[in-house]
């Protein structure tokens, strides 16, 4: 029974350790890297201007 235990604690340990690796590795490439959309995505994150569309969107709210 201890080695059965021992063996669950390491698998669960040893995914959690990976799955925190895999996010660090992701969060170092950017936030594009991290989001679903990535492969399909026609623009890239950093050149669209957020403060433009949340004006344009401010202002589509004040006409309704």
């Amino acid at each position: 029974m201890y080695l059965f235990d021992l063996l669950v604690g390491l698998t669960v340990f040893g995914y959690a350790s990976y799955t925190l690796y895999r996010f660090t590795q992701k969060a170092k490439s950017g936030k594009c890297a991290t989001c679903e959309l990535e492969s399909t995505c026609t623009t890239t994150c950093d050149a669209t201007d957020w403060d433009a569309i949340i004006k344009q969107a401010l202002q589509s709210d004040r006409t309704k």
